[in-house]
C-alpha cells in the first residue's frame, strides 16, 4: 500500500508540474512583443543622447509641425485668394491741334493764301508790305494769321508766350527755317512755324511760313 501510495503521489507531482509548464509557455506567448534596446535619439555630432529632449526641442518640433501645416494651407489656396494688383490705367493721350482751313489752296486775305497739306499748312505773303527779314515784323505776322489756320487753341498759345519769344529760339534767316520756332499747345503737342525765305536785293526775305503739329 506505501508502494502504490508513493507512486499515486509521483504521478499526481508530474501531471500537476507539467500543466504549470503549458500553462506558463501559453501565457508567454500571448505576451506582446517588445524590442529590448530602447533606441535613443542622436545627437547633432551623431553620438546617441544621454536623456530625453527637452522643451526646447519639443517647441522647435511643434514650430516646424505648424511651418509644414501652414505650407501645405497656402498650396492648396487657389491663385485667386491672392490680393488683386492695382489696375494700369493708361492715361489718356491728348489729340493732335488740327487745322481749321481746307485741303487744298484757299485765300485768307489779299496777298495771303494758305495750302494745306496732310501733315502742314504752308501761308504765302509774298508781298511788299508783309515779307520782311525782321523777326519782330514776323512774330507780329505770325500772332495775327496762325490763328485763322489752327484755332482758337493756338491763339491761346500765342497770347501765353511773350512779346520777343520768337527771337529768343534763333535767327529768323539763319536758323528758325531748319528749326521752327516751338508754340506750345498743350503737354502733348506743339505748333512748329518754319519761315520760307527767298532771294531778296538786300539779302534773304521771309514770303512764307509752313505750320505743323508736332509731338512734345
Amino acid at each position: 500500500m506505501l508502494r502504490g501510495a508513493a507512486g499515486a503521489i509521483v504521478v499526481a507531482t508530474g501531471l500537476a508540474a507539467t500543466a504549470l509548464g503549458a500553462t506558463a509557455i501559453r501565457d508567454r506567448k500571448n505576451l506582446p512583443k517588445h524590442n529590448s534596446a530602447v533606441e535613443m535619439p542622436a545627437t547633432g555630432d551623431g553620438r546617441p543622447a544621454t536623456g530625453l529632449p527637452g522643451a526646447s526641442d519639443r517647441q522647435r518640433v511643434t514650430g516646424e509641425q505648424r511651418v509644414d501645416s501652414a505650407k501645405a494651407i497656402a498650396a492648396t489656396t487657389p491663385a485667386a485668394a491672392a490680393a488683386p494688383s492695382a489696375p494700369k490705367v493708361a492715361a489718356a493721350k491728348l489729340a493732335a491741334p488740327l487745322p481749321v482751313v481746307q485741303m487744298g489752296i484757299s485765300t485768307i486775305s489779299d496777298g495771303i493764301s494758305a495750302e494745306r497739306t496732310d501733315s502742314a499748312v504752308t501761308l504765302s505773303f509774298d508781298t511788299p508790305l508783309m515779307r520782311t527779314r525782321r523777326s519782330e515784323k514776323f512774330e507780329q505776322f505770325v500772332r495775327a494769321t496762325l490763328p485763322t489756320v489752327y484755332g482758337k487753341n493756338v491763339e491761346s498759345a500765342l497770347t501765353a508766350m511773350p512779346p520777343g519769344a520768337f527771337a529768343k529760339q534763333g535767327d529768323l534767316l539763319t536758323e528758325l527755317p531748319t528749326r521752327g520756332v516751338r508754340i506750345p499747345v498743350d503737354s502733348a503737342w506743339e505748333i512748329r512755324v518754319f519761315p520760307e525765305t527767298r532771294k531778296g536785293v538786300e539779302g534773304p526775305l521771309v514770303v512764307r511760313y509752313r505750320a505743323s503739329a508736332v509731338a512734345r
